[in-house]
């Protein structure tokens, strides 16, 4: 994770000497305030520009309104109303902390408790920054979505009107719990949006708005880690689809209000108990799926570098086999990954971007072709089976601080690059 716990620059506010609210004289050295704002904000602009420009490059500024992202939290807080607890929580993440120090992750993963406190402490913040990533780069995955009518016309079971609904197909390799919450309320903000672009007057818009309406997406999410997450993923998908626990107190109109985040039939989720390096190709091809599809490799692909870098690479050659031509790969780290390899006797340090450039954008494998004139096998080279349409090598999520949640959760500073399949 990245560095936590910083506060906003306008989290407060003095006012000083220079500030243009502050009253000022005028004596026989009196300057126009007009042209002191002036020379003020060259001197800041000389002075401060590079600084400036870096940290307005990094920090994220959310799409997602900030009663959504509520909402993901209480999804949460009300999954794990036990183990968030202080005395519960703490000795537990203790253990897990512990366990994770020593890169034992066999053991910080192997328990449900240590499942429960991780997903309950860490997942939160990550589950609203994988949302505005989702938000953010939703054009990408329009071409993803499937009609309904084409997964059910081969098995016969196509309903009147299932013609106008849509479904993404996507498979989460690593993480779980943060992306089963933040799926979730990608489907959500799309169900919103298309609810207030609905707001219309002309009758050809009310029109196109129930059409945007019903061909929201409906969400296959199939999960795949080393770790049983199965039970925990199931919890939250629960939480997604069934009704806000209410105090015994709350007025009739606020029960009546009361609703699910989505519907059940809005999102399909499913676990499978897998190592994906030691997984062959027709293994990740079942995966993947038969059609284009959404990739993540959410704080995943460079714990898996860390595990094994050639084994790491083989997987993403597998993958890229496996993969349908116009399938996207969502690859979000900490920025500054780096993994180590051997070369002879001497030991390197490669970037992730690197590692992962490398293997997707420029290695070339040599294949056989028919035989020429004179006999002799021809080798021909492929050309890169993907194509990087987004980078961004760091960049902050910070939690809004108007939001709620019965620990404190931290901003997160991440790297992000998408690749399409050619």
């Amino acid at each position: 994770m990245g560095k936590n716990g910083r506060f906003g620059k306008m989290y407060g506010k003095v006012v000083g000497r220079d500030d243009d609210s502050r009253p000022g004289w005028k004596g026989p050295g009196y300057i126009k305030k007009e042209k002191a704002a002036e020379a003020k904000a060259k001197a800041k602009s000389t002075k401060k520009a590079p600084e400036a420009d870096e940290q307005e490059a990094e920090i994220s500024e959310p799409e997602v309104p900030i009663k959504l992202q509520q909402l993901l939290l209480n999804c949460f807080r009300d999954t794990f109303p036990i183990v968030l607890t202080p005395e519960i929580l703490q000795p537990v993440l203790q253990e897990v902390k512990s366990a994770l120090y020593e890169r034992d992750f066999a053991k910080a993963f192997g328990k449900r408790e240590y499942l429960e406190a991780y997903a309950a402490r860490w997942s939160p913040s990550r589950a609203l920054c994988y949302m505005s990533i989702l938000v953010e780069i939703r054009e990408h995955l329009d071409d993803l979505y499937q009609p309904a009518d084409f997964l059910t016309s081969k098995i016969g079971e196509q309903e009147s009107g299932s013609s106008h609904e849509q479904h993404l197909n996507v498979s989460c390799i690593g993480g779980c719990a943060a992306e089963v919450v933040a799926f979730g309320g990608f489907i959500r903000f799309l169900q919103d949006s298309a609810r207030e672009e609905g707001s219309s007057d002309t009758l050809i818009d009310e029109v196109e708005s129930l059409l945007i309406s019903s061909t929201s997406p409906k969400i296959n999410l199939a999960l795949s880690d080393i770790a049983e997450w199965r039970e925990v993923t199931q919890k939250l998908h629960d939480s997604l689809i069934n009704l806000p626990p209410m105090s015994k107190y709350a007025s009739a109109a606020a029960k009546a209000a009361n609703s699910p985040l989505i519907a059940a039939e809005n999102i399909n989720t499913t676990f499978r108990l897998e190592d994906v390096l030691s997984m062959t190709q027709s293994q990740i091809g079942g995966l993947v799926g038969s059609r284009p599809n959404l990739l993540t490799l959410l704080f995943t692909l460079n714990e898996l570098y860390t595990a094994s870098i050639s084994k790491t690479t083989a997987f993403l050659l597998m993958l890229t086999v496996a993969a349908k031509p116009g399938t996207i790969l969502l690859v979000v780290d900490s920025p500054g990954s780096y993994s180590e390899t051997s070369v002879g006797a001497e030991a390197k340090k490669y970037p992730m971007k690197f590692l992962l450039d490398h293997t997707l954008l420029e290695a070339k494998k040599k294949t056989s072709a028919p035989e020429d004139e004179d006999g002799e096998e021809e080798k021909k080279e492929e050309v890169a089976k993907w194509e990087k349409i987004v980078s961004d090598d760091s960049k902050w999520f910070r939690v809004p601080e108007s939001l709620r949640y019965p620990i404190p959760l931290e901003n997160m500073r991440y790297q992000t690059h998408i690749y399409r399949r050619l």
